[in-house]
């Protein structure tokens, strides 16, 4: 399924360590990395993915992912959902579908329906460690 790819992004305001994000690319790879130790300060990653992808995702599976994206309107929410505060998490997600990009940030709050079922999809995709 081409013309689809989806990053999640979350990180913690307090340290590094347990950050974790999630990539699919265009031809399908999906990629997950998980912070086990603390990076400086102001660095949430290390420079580069990991080399070799978690595994492959089936046509099947990208056309639900797909499908999903677009039925509970992910394109449709706001860019950044964020209250103030300093501890908690930072949710990112980024989707590209058919060269149309839509990016949502949520800080410190709920994020909406839409957003938790993309998320949640994409953890259940990469499994343990990564689906919480």
């Amino acid at each position: 399924m081409r013309g689809l790819s989806v990053e999640f992004r979350r990180i913690q305001s307090m340290s590094s360590k347990g950050n974790q994000r999630l990539r699919i690319d265009a031809e399908g790879d999906l990629y997950a990395d998980l912070i086990a130790t603390d990076l400086p300060p102001g660095q949430d990653w290390p420079d580069a993915w990991p080399e070799c992808p978690l595994r492959r995702l089936s046509e099947a599976e990208l056309q639900t992912l797909r499908r999903l994206i677009v039925d509970v309107g992910f394109a449709q929410l706001p860019a950044s959902l964020i209250r103030a505060g300093r501890d908690g998490f930072r949710d990112e997600l980024d989707v590209m579908i058919d060269g149309r990009p839509h990016s949502v940030v949520v800080e410190r709050t709920e994020p909406p329906e839409p957003f938790i079922r993309v998320r949640n999809a994409l953890w259940k995709l990469a499994g343990p460690p990564y689906w919480p």
